[in-house]
């Protein structure tokens, strides 16, 4: 994956960083922090066609950027983020071909490289004791602008035991929604670090609406080593965006 999209964000999310914390630290110390995460997404199928088996596979990502941490009450905190976060996720898929030739298959691994401009807005719940390492707890709503996707596409032709590779990528942004609610739940550690802390947290990322996909293998491709199928395979899947993501934030 092109890692350009990362660079310039974490670059931005510096830039902003450094002239936040300026004003905002002389005010209200702990209040802005910054983040970097782990992601392990997975991508889940609302319904499959008919013709088609399909397989889960997890993928690794990172999430970084800013968090906010604004008290409501001594013991509830309103905690908004900006990050850059990624999603995604692998599935297996057995494509029924549309003409049956004996000894003649095809295995697919779809491979789908989501970015977003996640912005998280959380309700944190801190555990009402008088210890330098508090539990919380994090429930909320969060919004994915989407920013790029990119399906590596890895098509395994068997004929009568004999296996032909076929590789290609795929811009896919345009099928991806432009917003991708999600609901969010977790907990952590809070550990105080003279005016500042470091928070320690995991959560899951619920996707609340499908991204409709449509993969096609073109048929010139299985023509051109001499397979006679005369029309594209064609599969589409409606799949939620499944995250689990653990990180660690630094409060000024």
């Amino acid at each position: 994956m092109n890692r350009k999209p990362l660079a310039i964000f974490a670059v931005l999310i510096l830039a902003i960083f450094s002239f936040l914390s300026t004003s905002l630290l002389a005010l209200a110390p702990g209040t802005i922090g910054f983040k970097i995460g782990y992601t392990h997404n997975q991508l889940r199928a609302r319904e499959t066609a008919a013709n088609v088996e399909v397989t889960k596979i997890a993928t690794n990502g990172v999430a970084l950027g800013l968090v906010g941490n604004v008290k409501m009450t001594h013991w509830l905190y309103f905690q908004p983020e900006l990050l850059y976060f990624q999603k995604g996720g692998k599935y297996d898929v057995q494509v029924q071909l549309p003409v049956s030739i004996p000894g003649f298959g095809v295995n697919v691994i779809d491979n789908r490289l989501l970015e977003y401009l996640e912005i998280p807005l959380l309700l944190k719940v801190y555990w009402p004791v008088k210890w330098p390492v508090v539990p919380t707890f994090l429930t909320g709503i969060s919004a994915g602008l989407k920013l790029r996707g990119q399906l590596e596409n890895n098509v395994n032709i068997s004929i009568s035991g004999y296996n032909i590779p076929f590789f290609r990528t795929e811009d896919i942004t345009g099928q991806l929604n432009a917003i991708d609610l999600s609901y969010v739940i977790g907990g952590g550690l809070d550990i105080k670090l003279g005016r500042g802390k470091l928070a320690i947290d995991q959560r899951f990322s619920f996707g609340l609406k499908t991204n409709d996909y449509e993969t096609v293998i073109p048929a010139a491709y299985f023509q051109m080593i001499g397979i006679p199928i005369t029309q594209d395979i064609v599969y589409s899947l409606r799949m939620y965006n499944y995250v689990f993501h653990v990180a660690i934030t630094c409060f000024f």
